[in-house]
């Protein structure tokens, strides 16, 4: 069953684009930057797609984040290591729950602090939290009627 990405990058006018995701990906593994980007944060909308062979494809997954270039128009690689960090840090205090399973336990509330402060961070720098027509819209332009294709 194929699955592909989609990207969708909030213009400077407000309007969804698409990111190609071979483009996407040569400026996330630093093979080629896109200038247009260089030096910003965009708001960027990641879908993940799944369909049969001549079936339509049904939008699996959909994230709203913000995403980082750097001054030469790739993908930061500080920031995305950061942001992953920061991921694992969030979810630092449920693992200890889990493994513990302590009511009380200090260890366990010192990682629930940080991985709160943690979450705060992350929600701060990375989270794009759109508003409902910008989800709306996102969502009409990831309709399998307006172009989406498999990769190959």
């Amino acid at each position: 069953m194929p699955v592909w990405r989609r990207y969708l990058v909030k213009d400077s006018s407000g309007r969804l684009v698409e990111l190609p995701s071979r483009q996407y990906d040569r400026a996330d593994d630093g093979t080629a930057p896109i200038p247009d980007y260089a030096g910003r944060c965009v708001e960027l909308v990641s879908a993940v797609l799944v369909g049969k062979q001549g079936g339509t494809p049904t939008v699996t997954e959909v994230a709203f984040t913000k995403l980082y270039f750097d001054q030469s128009g790739y993908v930061d690689a500080a920031k995305r290591e950061r942001m992953i960090r920061l991921m694992l840090e969030s979810c630092a205090d449920r693992r200890c729950r889990k493994a513990v399973k302590r009511p009380g336990c200090t260890n366990c509330t010192a990682l629930e602090e940080r991985a709160d402060a943690a979450r705060s961070e992350l929600m701060r720098d990375f989270e794009w939290a759109p508003a409902p027509a910008e989800v709306s819209a996102a969502l009409f332009v990831l309709k399998p009627s307006s172009g989406a294709r498999p990769l190959h």
